[in-house]
């Protein structure tokens, strides 16, 4: 056998072995650092776009059940019973069983902000049903039914009321805004309400690098007595 031959018939020497496996694993570690960047990049996309749906239902929700906030039958009855930065109270038979019976008794329902983790001020907001008796409990729990309309609010961490209120001082004729967030809040008599400022601070990302998005929207109450 010539000395060509012999050459062509020679394998694969160690050292162009541990040159193949090197330039394997560097393209092998490009190529999944790669994916593992898009599946972040997608999971945090995907994460942000619900968190944002979730806000857009939230405030959506709350502006139409605010709006359409209904009377107590009798004298003295009021469509929304208390006004506060982190909460609003009113009557309502949206979503309900009677809903389409005019002469059904609203069921007193609320719209709650709760801190979820003190420390970062992060908070939930919830929509609530008073239980049979007609009140809410002192704590969360008993016959009241919660749901969880959105996650990961930020409003207290961004010194923003949740809701703010303004309406007509029937002595002055003054028109006034509700401030809870400041050392002397000015509170709204719930009967003197018109319209009701919701303010979502939302961390799109939470649990990473913040992204927050807010959104907000003005309702006016159809059946307060504006006094």
């Amino acid at each position: 056998m010539s000395l060509q031959e012999r050459r062509r018939q020679r394998g694969v020497t160690l050292i162009e072995l541990l040159v193949g496996i090197v330039i394997m694993g560097v393209l092998s570690t490009m190529i999944i650092g790669s994916w593992i960047a898009l599946t972040d990049a997608y999971s945090s996309t995907s994460r942000a776009n619900r968190q944002r749906d979730a806000a857009n239902f939230a405030i959506a929700r709350m502006a139409r059940e605010i709006r359409d906030a209904q009377k107590l039958t009798g004298a003295g009855g009021e469509a929304i019973v208390m006004a506060r930065a982190d909460e609003i109270r009113f009557y309502s038979t949206f979503n309900t069983g009677t809903a389409a019976d005019p002469t059904a008794r609203p069921r007193l329902t609320r719209f709650i902000l709760r801190e979820t983790d003190p420390t970062s001020h992060v908070a939930t907001v919830y929509r609530e049903l008073a239980g049979d008796d007609g009140a809410f409990d002192a704590v969360p729990g008993g016959d009241d039914v919660s749901t969880v309309l959105v996650r990961d609010v930020v409003d207290v961490r961004s010194l923003t009321d949740l809701f703010v209120y303004s309406g007509i001082n029937s002595t002055t004729g003054v028109m006034y805004q509700s401030v809870e967030s400041t050392a002397t809040p000015v509170l709204m008599p719930a009967s003197r309400v018109q319209t009701v400022r919701i303010t979502l601070h939302v961390d799109l990302n939470p649990g990473k690098s913040p992204n927050y998005m807010d959104i907000s929207t003005t309702v006016e109450p159809r059946n307060m007595r504006h006094l």
